[in-house]
């Protein structure tokens, strides 16, 4: 049970209240991370959704800066330490979408992107290739949702995967996802805590166990995007 002391980061979690549909309020929020801090958790990424079709930049930065406001001020050392980022669904083009350098986890060249689970165009892989060409990291949320082809396409145009816990701690559930975990595509993992839940960090550590010494490799390409990131918000 060694593994479950190592201090893995949460790459992928929804906690800024009222920024999206995770956590609706500070109360809510706050539970959170006194859950993550239950089991060790002491880092998080917040990653608020952003739909491209449906609002723009500004005004995403707008929610998610008064949300990250107002839960900063009731941060405390006991709870775990928060860097911002965001979770953007992809779209045709996205590399040219006006601000996206703004939705880069604070302070580095990574951006969280996340696939239609249905319509995979092929124009995906060529806006993932384009901006890996320009030094992006990008990083693809929650692959266990999508085809294996179409994970596949986005590892060959450059891209990494964040694996959830919930799917990381289940054997039955984790089987199709060996041959990226074993190649290193698999980088970092996230709660993707929505609500309150409990069981969420309780299956983030189980995960931390079962993947025995793969989550050595895991740790330490997220710590280095972790490392590189900024407390606060630059926009």
């Amino acid at each position: 049970m060694h593994n479950v002391k190592l201090d893995v980061v949460d790459f992928h979690a929804h906690i800024l209240p009222g920024a999206d549909h995770g956590s609706s309020s500070i109360d809510t929020s706050l539970l959170q991370l006194k859950h993550a801090s239950a089991r060790g958790i002491k880092r998080i990424i917040a990653t608020p959704h952003f739909y491209p079709m449906d609002e723009d930049v500004s005004s995403f930065l707008m929610r998610r800066r008064a949300a990250y406001d107002l839960l900063s001020t009731s941060l405390t050392s006991e709870l775990p330490d928060v860097k911002v980022g965001a979770e953007v669904m992809m779209c045709n083009g996205i590399e040219r979408l006006p601000g996206l350098d703004k939705l880069f986890i604070n302070g580095t060249k990574t951006i969280l992107l996340e696939l239609p689970v249905s319509d995979f165009q092929s124009e995906f892989a060529d806006s993932v290739y384009r901006l890996v060409s320009d030094g992006v990291k990008v990083v693809i949320a929650h692959p266990e949702r999508y085809e294996t082809a179409t994970v596949d396409a986005m590892i060959d145009s450059g891209a990494v995967l964040q694996c959830n816990s919930y799917v990381l701690s289940k054997i039955n559930k984790t089987r199709r996802l060996w041959p990226w975990i074993a190649s290193g595509s698999i980088i970092a993992m996230g709660s993707d805590i929505h609500q309150d839940g409990f069981s969420a960090y309780t299956d983030f550590l189980k995960a931390v166990t079962r993947l025995d010494d793969y989550i050595n490799y895991i740790k330490s390409e997220s710590d280095a995007i972790w490392d590189s990131a900024e407390y606060g918000l630059n926009n």
